[in-house]
């Protein structure tokens, strides 16, 4: 009675739908991931920019907190560095140190 039908059956839309899902929830998955990536990037630009700052202007104090937006930077000596040290957007605590200039 149906030889000739052409449409999908309910087992082939569940395995379709299943697979699709599957594929969408990896790309979001790496999407997220991406993203954070980029905030923690914009982050780490505005760190070297303070860091520059206070190796260019600031006079050598032995600490500073500069908040810039919602973040929270420690400016700090160590030995005859200069340091900058943050949070990133999944709790990791980052420092970049530069020598300082003579």
């Amino acid at each position: 009675m149906h030889k000739n039908c052409n449409g999908f059956t309910f087992v082939e839309l569940l395995v379709s739908l299943s697979l699709w899902s599957g594929l969408i929830a990896m790309l979001f998955a790496h999407w997220t991931i991406v993203v954070i990536e980029r905030e923690n990037k914009k982050i780490e630009t505005i760190a070297n920019e303070i860091l520059y700052e206070a190796m260019m202007n600031e006079p050598r104090v032995n600490e500073t907190v500069v908040v810039r937006g919602k973040r929270t930077f420690l400016l700090f000596l160590r030995s005859n560095e200069r340091c900058v040290r943050w949070e990133d957007w999944l709790k990791r605590t980052k420092e970049r140190c530069e020598p300082l200039l003579q």
